[in-house]
């Protein structure tokens, strides 16, 4: 099946009724929004609150969402791995869930008892008894949100309702004006509704897609057992992905100063958004690879027309427009984030075939490759990062950043010559 521009309404209708298509747009749609709806969040935030209030709160939800994304174990992947072909579909999702939470709730309470060595600035979680309990539902609702929406829904091939519950997020901005009184506390609260509905939303949508659902918290210890190598490979895998974005804006505040800091932050955050293309589309192929293994290698290629399509139209559209899109948040960003924004988002096509490649090695339950190949991307951009921008300033970032991903998909492309 070839991958064309549709060229009627009911051509558009069959791509967008193809699971692999419609599940990937969703997702991508989630994402979108839930961008949107943080830039809107902190903009009310900013107009209702002081600066010394949005400054805590942000730390504070920061600190959860570190803490939840701790306590996902790699199930959120192994949940569009197994969903498909195991019968006890119910015992899979409730010990995953059981789990996460559990995970979740044991690291908040460290970080809440330990909050004196992680982060002094942050002692006011610890001010009342109903700040603590209120930290520890966030961080675990937030584990259960993104479990239901990366995992559970994607391995149904249901994401519209990943994309549901990310509209459904919108109430937090509802909630903001109105407690201004509490100051952090107030926007703290504010952005805590949001996933605390939403994952109480989540399983209701459950029952929806799979009718014999019930959330009853449990471990089977046979499930967990069946999965937990691969779930574990890939939690690996995933820190490893994260890795580069959480660790280059530190090292570039620290070699280049807080201006050069705010440039690079700006365009990789832009060349992030061309990053969930691959991304989501690799996590939709995953469902249907599990699914179907015999149509794998045919899904692949229909993923990867999809990809490039898109990463085309995008990478074109940041060449002639990125500086215009940098001029909304100022001058200087234009003139000196769009260089380094214009080498980063070339770095997308080899992460776009390494995203197909660790894909298809979790379809045919492979872990050691997954993390290989992120976590030496991971690697040779950091290392690389320390080197080329003390010489070369930011574009030195963004040449290692093609470089790590160009490497890895050199290996991959070498190896599957030498294995054919």
């Amino acid at each position: 099946m070839k991958l064309t521009i549709p060229k009627n309404i009911t051509e558009l209708k069959q791509h967008l009724n193809d699971p692999l298509y419609k599940n990937s747009l969703f997702l991508m749609l989630s994402s979108v929004s839930i961008a949107g709806s943080g830039f809107f969040f902190w903009l009310i935030a900013a107009r209702f609150y002081s600066t010394e209030n949005v400054g805590l709160a942000s730390a504070i939800i920061s600190a959860m969402f570190l803490l939840s994304m701790l306590s996902l174990l790699g199930f959120d992947v192994a949940l569009v791995r197994f969903i498909p072909k195991r019968e006890d579909k119910n015992e899979l999702i409730n010990s995953c869930l059981t789990i996460s939470f559990i995970f979740s709730l044991i690291l908040a309470m460290i970080f809440v008892a330990g909050i004196n060595i992680w982060s002094p600035s942050l002692i006011i979680i610890r001010e009342n008894k109903i700040s603590v309990l209120l930290f520890l539902i966030f961080t675990g609702a937030i584990s259960l949100t993104s479990l239901q929406k990366g995992g559970i829904f994607v391995g149904f091939r249901r994401t519209e309702y990943s994309f549901i519950q990310t509209i459904a997020t919108l109430g937090r901005l509802i909630a903001l004006p109105f407690l201004v009184a509490f100051g952090s506390f107030g926007v703290f609260i504010s952005f805590g509704i949001g996933p605390s509905f939403v994952s109480i939303l989540g399983f209701f949508l459950i029952s929806k897609v799979h009718s014999v659902y019930k959330p009853i918290p449990g471990i089977k210890k046979e499930v967990v057992n069946d999965i937990f190598h691969f779930s574990l490979g890939n939690y690996f895998a995933r820190l490893f992905e994260s890795l580069p974005a959480s660790v280059l804006p530190i090292m570039v505040i620290n070699i280049l100063g807080a201006e050069s800091s705010a440039y690079f932050y700006i365009a990789w955050a832009i060349s992030g958004l061309l990053l969930a293309i691959p991304r989501f589309t690799s996590v939709s192929l995953l469902a249907e690879g599990s699914y179907n293994r015999e149509e794998l290698i045919r899904d692949t290629k229909r993923a990867a027309k999809f990809i490039f399509l898109l990463l085309g139209v995008a990478i074109i559209g940041i060449f002639l427009f990125g500086k215009y899109l940098l001029w909304i948040f100022g001058e200087e960003y234009a003139r000196y984030s769009f260089e380094v924004l214009s080498i980063l988002v070339l770095g997308s096509i080899p992460f776009a075939f390494n995203a197909l490649y660790a894909t298809i090695k979790r379809v045919e339950n492979e872990v050691k490759p997954v993390i290989l190949v992120y976590g030496s991307v991971a690697a040779i951009t950091i290392v690389g990062s320390y080197f080329l921008m003390q010489t070369m300033g930011l574009v030195g970032i963004g040449y290692a950043w093609v470089i790590g991903n160009g490497v890895v998909t050199i290996g991959i492309g070498l190896k599957m010559i030498q294995r054919w």
